[in-house]
């Protein structure tokens, strides 16, 4: 069972609702829903339902959530998890200073940012 399913069937014994994707994202990269919604291109108030009133994002949306989930989990192999959100956030002259959370953006940005990811993996300096 994964680590979120587990968290779901603890929450529903507890009657308590399960922890949404973006509340769990949000707290792993110690980010708002302000902050959630502006790399979404969503509004404050869909961050706010979805985690409240337990209402899926659109598809596109998801997929996007789901990418920085599976982003955030390859960041956890690489990085000390306590510098992730840093990292993240930080401008980086990698990527013509702009922060890495940014590129999550285009899938432009994403290709770099996987390309870059991919060189720390085989321990290819940057």
């Amino acid at each position: 069972m994964s680590r979120s399913s587990a968290a779901e069937t603890t929450a529903r014994k507890s009657g308590r609702r399960p922890r949404s994707s973006t509340t769990r994202l949000r707290r792993f990269l110690r980010i708002s829903q302000e902050e959630l919604a502006r790399l979404l291109g969503v509004s404050v108030r869909s961050v706010a339902r979805w985690e409240g009133e337990g209402i899926s994002p659109a598809a596109a949306v998801q997929e996007q959530i789901e990418y920085m989930e599976q982003l955030c989990r390859r960041l956890d192999e690489l990085v000390d998890r306590k510098h992730i959100a840093d990292w993240l956030a930080t401008p980086n002259p990698e990527f013509l200073d702009q922060p890495p959370m940014d590129l999550i953006q285009s899938r432009y940005g994403r290709k770099v940012l996987e390309n870059e990811l991919e060189r720390a993996e085989w321990g290819i300096p940057g």
